[in-house]
């Protein structure tokens, strides 16, 4: 108990520092940067996240991974050890993902040795390195993010007060973890709706990997809701996803025959999505100094 206290002190006065900080601030050079991102077969998205880890202030070595790598280089392995060669004490992994409450969280969770259980999906052992492995959270309800959703929905936008958004993200299998994950984009929805005076902003996932019947439910339910707020408004689907490619396709199916307005979507190719990588990774090492230092 009093070492989970020590942590939780720890990572608050670590976000306290954070706020403080300073937008180019360097880290030591010898911690690495690993940017782990699901990825996809298709031509172009592994590529937008592959360009906006080059624009990531970092003093050390960085790296980036998918868990569906295109090339043989862009292996979550292969990566890991490049940055264990450099020198590195440290790597600190940050999962550029919409959730942490998904499969492949935990996924990247064991791969970093965050969790000692291999979880239900996995396609190779964790990580073997020198260098000690943190693991960050994923995007969830932080600010950044809402603040590259409103910047995306703008785009789509004409009249906010005669408008309705759904926020619609992939989500996962579990029940509990979609309750989790919908708790996070009503948190995006509730700033999406104060910042830009929508009539309304609601949030829905497509559990598109879910059995059929978990699946078929919660597309119906999102169909429901945009037949229901186009009765009074113009529906704006906002979709949450890392990077534009099947997802983003897949909701445009679901949803055909019906009436609204879809965004172009993808975090990373926002502005802001590598300072989001950044304060994570640094927020991470100053929990952990501080977190060490309470304990001694």
């Amino acid at each position: 108990m009093r070492v989970r206290r020590i942590f939780a002190t720890a990572a608050a006065v670590a976000f306290c520092g954070l706020a403080c900080l300073p937008t180019g601030a360097q880290t030591p050079g010898d911690e690495a940067l690993l940017v782990v991102a699901h990825g996809a077969r298709a031509e172009g998205w592994n590529e937008r996240v592959i360009q906006m880890m080059d624009k990531i202030d970092w003093a050390g070595p960085k790296g980036v991974a998918f868990l569906t790598p295109r090339t043989p280089d862009q292996e979550l392995t292969k990566v890991a050890e490049r940055l264990d060669k450099a020198g590195a004490r440290r790597i600190v992994i940050v999962p550029l993902l919409v959730s942490s409450f998904s499969d492949h969280y935990e996924e990247i969770r064991y791969y970093g040795r965050d969790r000692r259980d291999a979880p239900e999906h996995y396609t190779h052992e964790p990580l073997k390195t020198r260098a000690e492995l943190l693991v960050t959270p994923a995007m969830d309800s932080d600010r950044l993010l809402g603040r590259v959703l409103a910047d995306q929905v703008r785009s789509a936008s004409k009249d906010p007060k005669n408008e309705s958004v759904i926020l619609v993200a992939h989500g996962p299998n579990d029940d509990a973890d979609n309750d989790k994950w919908l708790a996070c984009l009503k948190v995006q929805a509730a700033y999406l709706q104060w910042a830009l005076g929508f009539r309304r902003v609601d949030a829905a996932t497509i559990r598109d990997d879910a059995p059929k019947p978990i699946k078929d439910a919660a597309v119906a339910l999102l169909r429901d809701r945009v037949k229901s707020y186009g009765a009074d408004t113009k529906v704006l689907i906002q979709p949450v996803l890392i990077s534009t490619g099947h997802v983003q396709a897949e909701i445009a199916t679901l949803l055909k025959g019906l009436n609204f307005t879809m965004s172009t979507s993808g975090v990373a190719t926002h502005p802001l999505a590598p300072e989001w990588v950044r304060q994570q990774a640094v927020t991470a090492l100053r929990t952990r100094a501080i977190a060490q230092s309470l304990l001694k």
